[in-house]
């Protein structure tokens, strides 16, 4: 009998707010489930946030934060398990430091305009940085800074959720997963 593993490697996705982020790597760990690989950790949400808190790392600094996910990403690749992360280190600098901490990443930036982030922003944050109310928010009041190393792009804003699912399920099963043999 053979099942498959995925290398433990980081897949960080990337890109502005609304982009898809969050969807696609809920997504990506609920299809590679499904293809019975199980030695997935998603660090994302409201969770990631207190282990960040916990580790004495301030949630409003983006830098720190990608940081802190870098080290904890590390700590289970270490053990064997691979890890999509999602969240913004806007900084090209500071994904570089991360790809120096984990030993690199994959980086799948989700390319999607502002105009259209912005129409996607339940939690309204989009309008408030265009109305002033809001600084600090990457899109509107700092550029995001698009990598020299991204191994994957995906334009979020021309397909659907099922296509951009498609395309990163079969990037990462492509490149990433070896057969194991299981006795």
């Amino acid at each position: 009998m053979s099942s498959n593993k995925l290398t433990p490697l980081t897949i960080w996705l990337t890109g502005l707010s609304a982009s898809g982020k969050t969807t696609l790597a809920k997504r990506l760990k609920s299809d590679l489930e499904k293809a019975g690989i199980y030695n997935v950790e998603l660090l994302d949400g409201e969770e990631l946030r207190e282990r960040i808190r916990d580790n004495n790392f301030s949630t409003e600094d983006r830098n720190s934060v990608g940081l802190a996910k870098a080290k904890l990403a590390l700590e289970f690749n270490k053990k064997g398990v691979a890890v999509i992360v999602t969240g913004i280190a806007h900084h090209r600098e500071t994904r570089e430091k991360i790809r120096k901490i984990l030993g690199g990443y994959v980086e799948v930036f989700l390319r999607c305009p502002v105009e259209v982030c912005a129409k996607r922003d339940y939690k309204g944050n989009y309008r408030k940085a265009f109305d002033g109310n809001l600084q600090n928010f990457v899109g509107v009041t700092e550029p995001y800074q698009e990598s020299n190393n991204t191994e994957l792009t995906i334009e979020t804003a021309s397909k659907t959720i099922n296509e951009c699912a498609k395309i990163l399920f079969d990037y990462v099963t492509r490149e990433f997963i070896n057969e194991v043999n299981s006795w």
